[in-house]
C-alpha cells in the first residue's frame, strides 16, 4: 500500500516538475483543461451530422417511392410535395442546401 502511494506521489511530482514553467500557447491536443470543450465540439458536430442523415434518408425514401410509383425520378424536390409524397420539404441544416439530381434521383447536402 505504501509503495503504491509512494509511486503515485513520484509520478505526480514528475508531472508537476515537467509541466511547470511551460507557459507556451495552448496545444491543439487533448488535455484535462480542454477535454470537456473538445468533447462538446465533437458531440455537437456528430449531432449535426446525424440530423443531416435523418433529413436525407427521409427525402431519399420519398424520392424512391415516387420513382417506384411514377416510373421516373421527380423533376424537382417540390414535385414530391405537389404529388403528395411529403407534406413539406424539410429544412436543410443551417448553412447547407440540398443538391438534387433529377437524372438519377440522387440527393446530398452541400
Amino acid at each position: 500500500m505504501k509503495n503504491g502511494v509512494l509511486i503515485l506521489a513520484v509520478i505526480f511530482l514528475a508531472i508537476g516538475i515537467t509541466s511547470c514553467g511551460k507557459k507556451s500557447a495552448p496545444e491543439e491536443g487533448l488535455s484535462p483543461a480542454n477535454a470537456i470543450q473538445k468533447y462538446g465540439g465533437v458531440m455537437g458536430k456528430n449531432y449535426q451530422r446525424a440530423k443531416s442523415f435523418d433529413v436525407l434518408l427521409s427525402l431519399k425514401h420519398d424520392i424512391t417511392s415516387f420513382q417506384t410509383e411514377q416510373g421516373r425520378w421527380p423533376s424537382s424536390l417540390q414535385e414530391l410535395v405537389e404529388k403528395g409524397y411529403t407534406k413539406e420539404l424539410p429544412k436543410p441544416p443551417e448553412g447547407m442546401k440540398f443538391s438534387y439530381n433529377s437524372q438519377n434521383g440522387s440527393i446530398r447536402l452541400e
